[in-house]
């Protein structure tokens, strides 16, 4: 009988992640692929999965919550968590989009748009927004002396957290 995931030591979970890896990356044609995918994954999980795919490519062309809820019939929450992953890292999604580029997306509201909304609904609700809204209004108030000496700090920080990239664009503006 297999250990249950909570009994598997991390030294164990490591290993068998880095094999899953290792299986994928032997793996050379989309013939392969699918043949594993389909030993692997039930067809829900498969729908799911690219279904995620599918988001996080919205998410990254800049399309709204709302026309990526229409596109694919995602609930808020789902595309919330993948924006969250995508702002705390998602390196694997934006190479996936990057080398599947080829697939046009919808070009339903443009980025812009989406920015748009973005600062409507701080505007609407800006107790929502406000670590945000007060960061943008003392870094607005500094010098270029104080500016260079927050960005210092800033590059102590992780890069592919989401804070640091915010401040980042703030402070290049």
């Amino acid at each position: 009988m297999a250990k249950r995931y909570s009994k598997i030591s991390n030294n164990e979970k490591e290993k068998l992640f880095k094999d899953f890896c290792e299986a994928i990356s032997v793996l050379k044609t989309p013939e392969e692929v699918k043949d594993f995918i389909i030993d692997l994954l039930t067809r829900e999980e498969v729908i799911m999965i690219a279904k995620r795919i599918k988001i996080a490519k919205l998410l990254i062309d800049g399309k709204s919550y709302q026309s990526i809820k229409n596109l694919t019939g995602a609930g808020q929450a789902t595309i919330a968590k993948i924006s969250y992953w995508l702002s705390e890292g998602g390196e694997g999604f934006r190479l996936i989009a990057e080398r599947t580029k080829k697939e046009e997306l919808p070009s339903e509201p443009s980025w812009m748009e989406s920015k748009n909304e973005l600062d409507r609904l701080k505007r609407r609700y800006p107790m929502m927004f406000w670590p945000q809204l007060a960061i943008e209004s003392i870094i607005k108030t500094m010098n270029k002396k104080q500016k260079e000496k927050v960005r210092q700090s800033i590059k102590k920080l992780d890069r592919k957290s989401s804070i640091y990239k915010q401040i980042d664009k703030i402070l290049k503006a």
